[in-house]
């Protein structure tokens, strides 16, 4: 037996018509809700792009009461003229760019920049030598033209230049204040075995010190040429010069007895039983 339903002409069966209903009911639900999101919808799109980065020019144009705001700021704890002049712009401090934005205040930012303890804790200037010895002096160069800035302040050129082991000694001897700032008197020592700078009696009692440490002690500093100028004969003496002296010591006494006095011949000749015992 057929079912009584007909549409048109044509006989549509009741679970037919159940599926077209909920479909009804279904699209009915979704016109009162939220609207289905269109392709291409900006719902579809990815997240926009990071805005470009804000110049320190374009602060500043809105800004312009900056250098009377920061007239009186205090150098020692933080400079904005100097981060400008070194090209940092504003966002590098100020991240949250807008008008919410605020100073960073977190000692550990600067650090992380700087690489170096910012601002200077007391005491840096005489405690810095060993931070930046470890650091590198580029630490110093990202704030301060170290030729300038550091040699006004040690008064000689620092860093150190090249070869400074073979140089240093014609200008740490007029400048020994300018390394006492760094350097404490044994440290010195570590290099020359002899007491440096030399004492003001050094010209008459430097030949025990030498005989002791051997000549090569003098010749890391000075050119063999500097203690003949001086002595008049070969020094140190040639390995034969026990028998090699007697012409030389006739010809330059005065010179012998700048380290030798007429006894020391005596005493040698004596103990050696030569010719010419007890100075004659």
């Amino acid at each position: 037996m057929k079912t009584p339903w007909r549409h048109r002409g044509t006989e549509i069966l009741p679970g037919v018509l159940l599926l077209a209903a909920l479909i009804a009911v279904a699209v009915f639900a979704l016109g009162c809700g939220e609207e289905a999101a269109a392709p291409g919808s900006a719902a579809e799109q990815p997240e926009a792009a990071p805005a470009v980065p804000v110049r320190s020019e374009q602060c500043l144009s809105c800004h312009t009461d900056f250098a009377e705001r920061i007239s009186n700021e205090n150098q020692r704890v933080f400079s904005h003229e100097l981060h400008l002049e070194q090209e940092i712009d504003c966002s590098a401090c100020h991240s949250d760019v807008g008008h919410d934005g605020a100073p960073i205040h977190r000692p550990s930012d600067c650090q992380n920049c700087h690489g170096i303890t910012m601002p200077h804790p007391g005491g840096f200037v005489n405690d810095h030598g060993a931070q930046v010895l470890e650091e590198g002096t580029d630490v110093c160069t990202r704030c301060h033209d170290i030729h300038l800035h550091c040699q006004a302040c040690h008064g000689i050129e620092m860093p150190h230049p090249a070869e400074w082991d073979q140089k240093h000694g014609e200008l740490a001897v007029p400048e020994l204040e300018s390394c006492r700032q760094c350097h404490q008197p044994d440290f010195c020592l570590q290099c020359h075995p002899v007491e440096m700078p030399h004492p003001a009696d050094w010209i008459k009692t430097h030949g025990l010190p030498v005989v002791d440490q051997g000549s090569a002690t003098c010749t890391k500093c000075h050119e063999p040429e500097l203690c003949v100028s001086c002595h008049g004969m070969p020094m140190p003496h040639p390995d034969d010069w026990g028998t090699g002296h007697p012409a030389v010591a006739a010809e330059k006494r005065a010179e012998c007895l700048l380290c030798h006095t007429e006894q020391d011949c005596a005493d040698c000749h004596d103990i050696h039983q030569t010719h010419g015992k007890d100075g004659v």
